[in-house]
């Protein structure tokens, strides 16, 4: 779902005129299906992986590679961190 906030509205456009979407909402279950097998605590680099095998979208990825390089101890910890990005 797009929303406002979401919109990078240029100087002097005002809402609902145009605007370039910024980012996209991660779709949640695609998400959960992408971290499906993952062994937590879990490097950055393994979630990545697993989420290839899985061949999760473009969306998924993309949020996916933008986490910081770290252990996450689940996959709420994951959603949470993803969500930081939107």
């Amino acid at each position: 779902m797009l929303h406002c906030r979401d919109m990078d509205f240029g100087p002097g456009t005002p809402p609902g005129r145009g605007g370039i979407p910024r980012t996209m909402a991660v779709n949640p279950i695609e998400m959960q299906k992408a971290l499906g097998g993952v062994n937590y605590p879990a490097s950055k680099d393994e979630i990545v992986d697993q989420a290839s095998k899985h061949k999760a979208g473009q969306e998924v990825m993309k949020a996916l590679d933008s986490l910081p390089d770290k252990e996450y101890d689940s996959p709420a910890a994951v959603n949470k961190e993803v969500a930081k990005g939107d």
